[in-house]
C-alpha cells in the first residue's frame, strides 16, 4: 500500500491501544469458540444501580427530546451542581467555571494535556503509569522524566526524589493516579499533603487521575485539591461509578482559567457529552444515600474478588511479586524471577496465554520502561472462580515455558 506522506506525522505518535490490540485476539478467539476469561479489561462486572436505570428508562419513553438533544459543552447545570454537592461532602468546594463535564476519562486527560503543555516542557511522572498518558505525552512533545515506584515499597511515590527533580529544573507537571491504575496504590494523606506543599513551593501543577476514587478497599481517598487549589487539575470518570464505561462521561475540575479552556478543547473535539450519560449521573448522584449503599455493595463484591486472586497467587505462583491494592480494579504482577531466566517478555508471555490457555491479560511493559516481566491483572469482570482458574493456567504455562 502506498502512503502518502503529505499529513502531519505526529498523529503517528497515537498507538493503537494495547487493550484494544488484545481485544481483537480475544474476540477473533471468542468468535473460534474458545472459553477466554478477562483478567485484561478495567471495565466494571457491575452495571449502575436498578433503581436508577428504571427511572432513566420510564423518562426514556417520553415523547420529548430532551435526553437525546444537544447540551451545554460544560454540561448541564443539574448535573454539574449534583457533581459539585457529591465534591463538597469531601470538602472540595468549586465555582461554576471550575468544571467541566468531558467525553469519557480520556478525553479529560487529552484536553489538559493540550491546554496545560508546551513542547519542551518538563513532566514528571511516577512508573507504572497508566498507559493511555504515554502518547499524549509525546504528542504534546514534553520531556517526560519518570521516577520508578518500588514493588517493594508499596509502589509508594518518590517524593524525596521528585524534591531533588524539582530543586534543579523547572517542572511544569506532575501527573499521578490515585488509587493507581495498575497498581492499586492509593496516596497517604501525608504524601496528598507533601506533593502538594512542592507543587506550591516549586511552582509546578499537579495533574491528579482520580476515575477510581470511590473503589477504596483500606483507607482513604484524599483529594489533593483541598492542599494546592491553584495547582491542582482533578480528572474523573464515571466508568467506574457508577459504572458506564461505553456511556462516554467524565469530568474536571480545577483552576477556573485552566478548566474553561478545557472544555473549549471538549467543544472542538465532541461538542458536548451524552444527554443521556448525564441525566443518569444526575439521577444517581440525586439519591446520596442509595449511591452510598451501591458503592459499599460494590466494594464488597470487588474486594472479595481481589482476596481471591491474591489467595490463588500466593497458593500457585511463590516467586511472583505484587503489592496488594488497596483501591481500583487491578494487581501488578511481577514475573520476573519466572521470566527473565528464561529470556521472555511480559508480552510474548501475554500472547502465549492468550492463545494457548485462553486466559486475557495486559503486559506491564504497556505501563512501565522499567518493569518488563509484569502483568496487570483485573480482578473485577471474572467470578472468583474464574479468577481461580485463571491463575492456575497462568502457572501452568510457566511451568510449560
Amino acid at each position: 500500500m502506498t502512503v502518502n506522506p503529505d499529513y502531519n506525522i505526529r498523529v503517528d505518535l497515537f498507538k493503537e491501544s494495547p487493550t484494544r490490540k488484545i481485544d481483537v485476539i480475544k474476540e477473533k478467539l471468542q468468535r473460534e469458540g474458545k472459553d477466554i476469561i478477562l483478567l485484561s479489561t478495567g471495565q466494571p462486572s457491575i452495571p449502575p444501580p436498578k433503581w436508577a436505570r428504571e427511572k432513566l428508562s420510564r423518562e426514556l419513553l417520553e415523547e420529548s427530546m430532551r435526553l437525546y438533544a444537544y447540551t451545554p459543552t460544560q454540561g448541564r447545570k443539574t448535573v454539574l451542581e449534583a457533581i459539585k454537592q457529591e465534591l463538597e461532602e469531601h470538602e472540595v468546594k468549586l465555582r461554576d467555571k471550575q468544571i467541566t463535564l468531558t467525553a469519557g476519562g480520556q478525553s479529560a486527560l487529552y484536553a489538559t494535556i493540550t491546554v496545560l503543555f508546551n513542547e519542551g516542557d518538563n513532566v514528571v511522572v511516577f512508573d507504572p503509569m497508566y498507559f493511555g498518558y504515554w502518547p499524549l505525552l509525546d504528542y504534546a512533545g514534553v520531556n517526560v522524566i519518570d521516577i520508578v515506584e518500588d514493588i517493594k515499597q508499596g509502589f509508594k511515590p518518590d517524593l524525596d526524589k521528585l524534591e531533588e527533580i524539582t530543586s534543579k529544573k523547572k517542572i511544569k507537571a506532575v501527573i499521578i493516579v490515585t488509587p493507581d491504575n495498575p497498581t492499586g496504590r492509593i496516596l497517604t494523606r501525608d504524601e496528598a499533603e507533601r506533593l502538594a506543599s512542592l507543587a506550591e513551593k516549586h511552582g509546578f501543577y499537579i495533574i491528579v487521575d482520580e476515575a477510581y476514587r470511590t473503589l477504596v478497599y483500606e483507607g482513604e481517598h484524599h483529594y489533593l485539591y483541598k492542599y494546592a487549589p491553584g495547582r491542582v487539575i482533578a480528572l474523573n470518570a464515571f466508568s467506574k461509578d457508577p459504572g458506564i464505561p461505553g456511556w462516554r462521561l467524565g469530568f474536571a475540575y480545577g483552576p477556573e482559567w485552566i478548566i474553561q479552556r478545557v472544555k473549549l478543547v471538549v467543544q472542538e473535539t465532541v461538542y458536548c457529552t451524552p444527554a443521556v450519560a448525564q441525566r443518569l449521573v444526575e439521577i444517581y448522584l440525586s439519591d446520596r444515600e442509595r449511591r452510598r449503599q451501591h458503592i459499599e455493595k460494590v466494594k464488597q463484591v470487588y474486594r472479595r474478588k481481589r482476596d481471591t486472586i491474591i489467595d490463588e497467587i500466593n497458593k500457585t505462583l511463590s516467586k511472583a511479586e505484587y503489592t496488594k491494592p488497596h483501591g481500583g480494579m487491578f494487581l501488578f504482577l511481577n514475573l520476573e524471577k519466572y521470566l527473565e531466566p528464561k529470556s521472555i517478555t511480559a508480552e510474548q508471555l501475554s500472547l502465549k496465554l492468550l492463545e494457548e490457555k485462553g486466559v486475557a491479560t495486559v503486559p506491564g511493559s504497556y505501563f512501565s520502561k522499567h518493569y518488563k516481566h509484569a502483568l496487570r491483572l483485573s480482578f473485577v469482570s471474572e467470578t472468583p472462580e474464574r479468577l481461580r482458574e485463571g491463575i492456575r493456567r497462568l502457572a501452568q504455562l510457566l511451568e510449560e515455558i
